[in-house]
């Protein structure tokens, strides 16, 4: 066994962190007037911004290594469309109208995190590359590649995972390349949101503003890199679909709590 976290343990750390992250986002502070709950500390969606990209990084190692792509892809977008499909029966059981209109609109009836539409879009976009690079299905290939990417700026991190997904994919076989190539992509966002800060007309302190501002903590995610020894770890039925369980779940039960407690 080598030294280090397996895939299995690196995707249990995150699980826990994503949980946190998303009890703060849900049942954390005011919400459309109402005030839910203890107000937690600002620094932990900086905390746990590591978690997007990890599960991102992984998704990328299991493109090389999983046994039928072509099913790993069809896994997420089924995750996707189900995770989907609760949160628009969650926002019309609760009316989940337009919080300045009144009325329901596009964005109020989907509302809801779906991470797995943005990692379906990803591995698209990885696998395209890849496609490219081998010089297989070149037009079509090129064709989705654009399109996933652009399609992909629009989905709940998209726009800051995508650089990161370039990154990962160009230097899989180039490890340093990759933390350098990372924390560059984070001090570029550091610097947006530092100018942003001082160009503005912020009421906040520039700790507050960071810490909501928080993308370029993404950073810490070279971390559990550096701390992943490539090995699976612990194989079975549960562990492979314990993220696919877990993610729609807990967020479906926060979801609820919140319009219950604001109704």
């Amino acid at each position: 066994m080598k030294k280090g976290l397996d895939s299995f343990k690196l995707k249990s750390i995150a699980l826990l962190f994503m949980i946190v992250d998303h009890v703060y986002t849900y049942l954390n502070g005011p919400i459309h007037g109402y005030q839910i709950g203890r107000t937690w500390p600002e620094w932990i969606p900086v905390l746990t911004r590591f978690v997007s990209p990890l599960f991102l990084y992984l998704m990328i190692d299991g493109f090389y290594h999983t046994r039928s792509r072509k099913k790993f892809l069809i896994r997420l977008f089924v995750a996707a469309f189900i995770m989907l499909g609760g949160n628009v029966v969650i926002n019309l059981l609760f009316h989940n109208v337009n919080y300045s209109t009144g009325r329901y609109s596009f964005s109020s009836i989907i509302e809801g995190h779906n991470i797995f539409l943005t990692l379906a879009v990803l591995f698209t976009f990885v696998w395209c590359l890849e496609n490219i690079k081998q010089r297989k299905r070149l037009i079509l290939s090129i064709f989705l590649a654009c399109v996933s990417a652009f399609f992909c700026i629009f989905l709940e991190g998209g726009f800051f995972l995508l650089p990161i997904t370039v990154i990962v994919w160009l230097f899989h076989e180039k490890k340093s390349l990759q933390y350098i190539g990372i924390g560059v992509w984070c001090a570029i966002l550091l610097a947006k949101a530092l100018i942003s800060y001082y160009s503005g007309d912020i009421a906040t302190s520039l700790y507050s503003d960071l810490c909501f501002d928080n993308e370029w903590a993404m950073f810490l995610v070279i971390f559990f890199i550096l701390l992943y020894n490539g090995e699976r770890g612990r194989n079975t039925r549960l562990t492979k679909y314990m993220f696919y369980i877990i993610y729609p779940i807990h967020l479906w039960i926060l979801m609820i709590i919140r319009y219950i407690l604001v109704s």
